[in-house]
């Protein structure tokens, strides 16, 4: 038996009063625990399985890595309200959630990360700016992928200061004086390269309000969008929503312009 501390990431049904809860546990990484009962009405576990849901589970770790661990019974749990509550920041913790399942191998220890996430659900649970965090871990988790741009130094001269494009060819910024060199560079507003700069290294402790204009985070998402299309090969289904849900909110603000005197 062991107490198991971790984020609970999301849940299946299993069998008829079952489930499996996909959790991002402290000291094994992501796992899948069963959890007996818990879709009974009654059941203090199956209270605890929600997703979002910081937890302390009294269970059993997969032997040896493999097959299923248990929650037989929660010593703690601490859901973050204001991310299961609010559907737009919801849709942004799911897209999240994705990215850490696909990018951090099964059951192998991830402390950095773990406690990266967490400061994750805590600012969202703030009302930080959801499009500005889901950003961060889209850029920092890019090397778990396998692609690692240079968002600090042009990697022909060093420089690291001066006027900044994204180069695919060259595998990141490249400085002003080397614009010729690349004709399929994404010309970018040197606001956009900034805040790529920032979000690429930044310590998730150190963010309190953020405030950036539509044009800048519609600039941010499109260089993402363009990595994780071209570079990783990956848009999962939770992407496609936000960019579904924002269209929809994109309409419904034409509409009322369009109505008032």
């Amino acid at each position: 038996m062991a107490l198991i501390e971790g984020l609970v990431l999301y849940t299946r049904p299993y069998r008829d009063n079952d489930l499996l809860v996909r959790v991002f546990t402290k000291e094994q990484g992501i796992m899948t625990l069963m959890a007996r009962g818990a879709k009974k009405a009654k059941s203090k576990v199956g209270f605890a399985c929600q997703a979002y849901s910081w937890t302390i589970f009294d269970g059993a770790y997969p032997k040896n890595n493999t097959g299923l661990g248990f929650i037989n019974d929660v010593q703690d749990s601490h859901p973050y309200k204001n991310v299961v509550g609010d559907i737009n920041v919801s849709a942004y913790a799911a897209l999240i959630v994705k990215l850490l399942d696909l990018a951090l191998e099964e059951g192998k220890p991830e402390p950095e990360w773990y406690e990266k996430t967490l400061v994750g659900f805590e600012k969202l649970n703030e009302q930080v700016d959801p499009q500005v965090i889901t950003n961060i871990f889209e850029l920092q988790l890019l090397p778990a992928f396998g692609v690692a741009p240079n968002w600090q130094a042009d990697p022909i001269s060093g420089a690291v200061m001066g006027v900044f494009d994204y180069s695919e060819k060259y595998n990141g910024i490249i400085e002003r004086s080397h614009f010729d060199l690349d004709d399929q560079r994404l010309n970018l507003d040197q606001k956009v390269v900034y805040y790529l700069r920032q979000f690429s290294a930044i310590d998730m402790n150190k963010i309190a309000k953020v405030t950036l204009s539509l044009m800048t985070k519609r600039g941010i998402q499109r260089v993402i969008d363009y990595l994780y299309d071209r570079e990783v090969g990956l848009k999962p289904k939770e992407k496609v929503f936000i960019q579904k849900m924002a269209a929809f909110e994109g309409q419904l603000t034409i509409k009322a312009r369009k109505g008032k005197p």
